[in-house]
């Protein structure tokens, strides 16, 4: 199951970075029909205004006014959107790749930016409670379900129970936002995705050091190594102990990037993790 997963993973960004790839072949204007609408992945209907349909595509976000027949960007941005949504309240939601989060709301014509800070992750399901419009659940394209309570401002991983950090870990989570949360996210989620980033096949995106992406397969040694010497694969990430860092200081950083694992990760460390995949 977890192979399966992480096939669909992969195939999933290189899908991003093909449809950037091309996106800049259609015209803002252009009026499409049904044969010739982008694939298609997610539709609803707007109550707020009855008679528009709403689609999420790999190359954006469109709309019909007459009932499918015909189809224009709703959105000017011709990126990928990985899913759209309506609520009890008359609200639209969609996330586009390189955008984050958008919502529409009631009678509203025009899409507004809610969040864009979600890293590596991309929303590809959301649903919301009918008693509270503003408490939020999705399933990201890593299987992980994230919930936000204010609306989709800010978002933890469902049954995430963070423990109190120990001084090392405190130690380190300062660190981590002075030094690290640029590149790799709040909470290590990963660098958000940006044209760049998806089209330029030389750019290497700071990875998610949360249990998402591959740090738990890293040995404390080997992740303490890596931040005093750097990487080799890209100079974005450089060798902190030319930057006055020394090893109490790494070691540190690793205290704290363990504490955003979960059970699952701790146990599977390092070598050990390729019994766990």
């Amino acid at each position: 199951m977890r192979r399966t997963m992480k096939v669909n993973k992969t195939c999933f960004i290189l899908l991003i970075a093909l449809s950037l790839s091309m996106f800049v072949s259609i015209t803002q204007g252009e009026t499409l029909t049904l044969e010739t609408l982008p694939k298609a992945k997610g539709v609803a209907w707007h109550a707020g205004t009855p008679s528009q349909l709403h689609v999420a595509t790999d190359k954006g976000l469109y709309v019909s006014r007459d009932k499918g027949l015909s189809w224009n960007l709703s959105y000017p941005f011709r990126l990928p959107a990985t899913m759209i949504s309506e609520t009890t309240d008359s609200t639209l939601y969609a996330f586009v790749a390189g955008k984050g989060l958008l919502r529409m709301r009631g009678s509203e014509s025009m899409w507004t930016p809610v969040n864009n800070k979600f890293g590596a992750q991309v929303l590809t399901q959301l649903s919301v409670t009918a008693d509270d419009p503003n408490r939020l659940v999705g399933l990201n394209q890593y299987g992980k379900i994230i919930v936000s309570s204010d609306g989709g401002e800010n978002w933890y991983r469902l049954g995430s129970s963070k423990k109190p950090l120990t001084e090392s870990g405190r130690q380190g989570q300062k660190l981590f936002t002075d030094h690290c949360q640029s590149c790799h996210g709040v909470d290590g989620v990963g660098e958000t995705y940006t044209l760049e980033a998806l089209t330029n096949k030389n750019y290497i995106m700071a990875p998610a050091l949360d249990g998402s992406a591959h740090a738990w397969h890293h040995t404390d040694e080997a992740l303490v190594k890596t931040i005093l010497d750097g990487s080799q694969r890209t100079e974005r990430m450089p060798a902190w102990k030319t930057k006055g860092l020394d090893e109490k200081d790494a070691e540190n950083l690793v205290v704290y990037i363990k504490s955003l694992w979960d059970k699952r990760a701790l146990e599977c460390q390092g070598p050990k993790h390729m019994q766990c995949m």
